[in-house]
């Protein structure tokens, strides 16, 4: 027991070290590059992203192939066919560990592009999201909260239109921007809580899709990643340790109603309706999916 707790400590503390170098790399080689992206040139502008793009879609493929090297994982895709590179799309993924987007990057690298994450603003000084920023234009947001809004209803305007600027350049190029619509990782207690219709997840929040959709209308389309652990186990330490190294992935696309692009949902209770019809559809065959999973890995509950 003693020796097997040592192997998984060993195995995890190299995963780390390896996982490191390599963002240190990451953040090394494309911050010098990406600075050039503020010269006010579109062409420039869109090739210095392409560049940085293959820089992060290396950088994700190195850390699968950690995963291949320290975990060998059985780990099983389903749907790849239905994954695009050249188009606007947002991709959804349901939230079960901090190691999430490792297996959610392992199937989709180089099959879609870099994802691009909506990031809170108060991470602007973590290395890692100031790389992202720079290299790859993925924006800082502030999400206000609905007291401060209603104190002083300029805030979400002031919000939305640096949003807008700081994905202006979204629209030169298909873009992969990536979220979790349940909020927050699911556990027992947050489920319960939830009320949720759905025996597997909690119901889809469509604060973060709809301003999307609002600032990108471009964004066509929706990539939904249904993500499967055999393990009970779910920390990132588990992950390092190759305790969660057998998983499924299954990955559907949907065609994003033109109704729900580019409209303002603050204020607006019908289209919030329709745009919570549309993904509870898909929250529906996701549900089933995850009760299929759960038969072949014989578990009980995903949480």
């Amino acid at each position: 027991m003693a020796k097997n707790k040592i192997k998984k400590t060993l195995i995890g503390s190299i995963a780390f070290v390896l996982i490191l170098l390599n963002a240190v790399q990451v953040i090394i080689t494309t911050i010098p590059i990406g600075l050039l992206r503020y010269i006010p040139n579109k062409t420039l502008q869109v090739k210095i992203i392409e560049i940085n793009e293959v820089l992060g879609n290396l950088f994700l493929y190195f850390n699968s192939r950690i995963q291949d090297l320290m975990h060998k994982p059985e780990y099983k895709v389903y749907g790849s066919k239905n994954l695009k590179n050249n188009v606007w799309q947002f991709t959804t993924l349901n939230h079960l560990s901090w190691a999430d987007i490792f297996l959610f990057c392992y199937f989709t690298n180089f099959k879609t592009s870099v994802p691009r994450i909506f990031m809170k603003s108060e991470l602007w000084w973590l290395p890692i999201t100031w790389a992202a920023n720079i290299a790859l234009a993925m924006p800082y947001v502030r999400r206000r909260k609905k007291e401060e809004i209603i104190k002083n209803p300029k805030l979400a305007e002031t919000d939305k239109n640096s949003t807008l600027k700081a994905c202006k350049v979204f629209e030169l190029m298909p873009t992969n921007v990536c979220g979790f619509i349940e909020g927050t990782r699911i556990d027992k207690e947050k489920y319960i809580n939830s009320n949720s219709k759905f025996r597997n997840l909690m119901p889809p929040k469509i604060g973060g899709m709809g301003y999307t959709l609002e600032v990108m209308p471009y964004i066509d389309t929706l990539t939904d990643i249904t993500l499967i652990y055999k393990s009970e186990k779910r920390s990132f330490w588990n992950f390092l340790c190759g305790e969660m190294n057998i998983a499924s992935v299954t990955i559907n696309t949907y065609k994003i109603p033109k109704e729900l692009r580019g409209v303002d949902y603050s204020n607006d209770d019908a289209l919030r309706e329709e745009l919570r019809s549309f993904l509870e559809m898909v929250w529906d065959e996701k549900d089933k999916i995850i009760e299929e999973e759960k038969k072949k890995y014989e578990i009980e509950s995903v949480f």
